[in-house]
């Protein structure tokens, strides 16, 4: 071989390796910039359940009616304000709302859900509790309680007496559908130095030193996980699988300490498709739409997405806008439906309701 093709050789060598090293920066860096849009999205998520659980907890814990049930060691009535209470939530909001009181002394007066644990004592399962006794402040946090759930613990406090607690739990179900529309599978660890607060969730899946929280997580990525470890997913914050990406985010409890993880799974084939939409998958994951209505807005006063919308087009769109929209919405239908006679108004809503339709099983 001639001088000059030696060094052809040598000159390709390198640009293939090159190459190479580039394609696998660039792929690592894409595999990052998911992994912090997946993440902020699971916050997102994260402080919108808290928020929700905190906003039900409070209101309950200034209900003098159940206070004067706790105050009368009334169960019954405790539990049939709960019950009531949540189910009317439960309609409103789509999701199933968990509640319990629990007495000063740490056992559960009431639950929305079953009331068949009234009378258990928890303090040994509850040591996040002991603490809220003397100082009165509200814990938002998770805790591997019997499980390991998200709870606003609020103290209920009668004429500056404290009386007991207000619990709304959350589990991980609105979490896991949010993701599943993304085809994105989210695995909910706990610690097993836990398991004996987390009473129920012996009997769950494991992968090595941890408890399967969530009862939506996926068998597979389960049994996977516990063959190849998740060591370096927990230290690292990703795991490069044999078909998906994982990903992971520590759990803390009230006290900062790391109780568990989350895992989301994305597959590798999604993850191409995501390449392909680069910036487009950037500008939707970052913004959440009330930022992305607001830039434009701004920018641009003049727009406003109702406004060539008639009447009928608006009730229709009343009960399914996006909660970002809804004041706008309604602020734009009060005065298109002014300008209406009566006639008018009640040939419009009954044009309205003969397009609903009746969904369900026939029993």
């Amino acid at each position: 071989m001639k001088l000059y093709q030696k060094y052809l050789a040598l000159i390709l060598m390198i640009l293939f390796i090159a190459i190479i090293y580039f394609y696998l920066q660039n792929k690592r860096e894409f595999v990052n910039r998911v992994n912090i849009v997946l993440v902020n999205l699971l916050d997102k998520q994260i402080e919108q359940e808290k928020a929700k659980a905190f906003s039900f907890a409070f209101a309950l814990s200034q209900n003098e009616t159940l206070q004067a049930a706790i105050q009368n060691n009334d169960m019954a009535k405790a539990y049939e304000i709960l019950e009531r209470y949540m189910s009317t939530l439960e309609v409103f909001s789509g999701s199933k709302i968990r509640t319990q009181i629990i007495s000063k002394d740490f056992i559960i007066f009431a639950r929305s859900w079953d009331n068949r644990d009234a009378g258990l004592r928890i303090k040994e399962y509850r040591p996040d509790l002991e603490e809220m006794v003397t100082t009165l402040v509200p814990h938002l946090s998770f805790e591997a309680a019997r499980r390991l759930v998200l709870i606003a613990s609020i103290p209920i406090v009668k004429d500056g007496d404290f009386i007991g607690f207000v619990e709304v739990i959350q589990r991980f179900n609105t979490i896991e559908s949010f993701f599943e529309n993304y085809d994105v599978n989210l695995l909910v660890l706990l610690y097993d130095k836990y398991e004996n607060q987390a009473v129920l969730l012996k009997e769950n899946p494991r992968i090595r030193n941890t408890i399967v929280a969530n009862e939506g997580a996926n068998i597979n990525h389960i049994a996977y996980l516990e063959q190849v470890g998740i060591d370096k997913l927990l230290a690292q914050g990703t795991l490069n699988g044999e078909r998906h990406i994982y990903f992971s985010k520590a759990i803390l409890n009230s006290e900062g300490q790391n109780i568990g993880s989350f895992v989301l799974a994305l597959s590798k084939k999604k993850l191409r498709l995501f390449s392909a939409f680069e910036k487009e998958l950037d500008t939707f994951f970052t913004y959440a739409r009330k930022d992305l209505y607001y830039s434009i807005t701004n920018r641009h006063p003049s727009i406003n997405i109702y406004s060539d919308l008639s009447g009928k087009e608006l009730l229709l769109l009343k009960n399914c806008v996006h909660e970002e929209d809804s004041v706008i919405l309604e602020e734009k239908l009060r005065k298109k439906l002014k300008s209406y006679t009566q006639d008018e108004l009640i040939s419009l809503l009954l044009d309205v309701n003969s397009n609903k339709k009746s969904r369900g099983h026939i029993k």
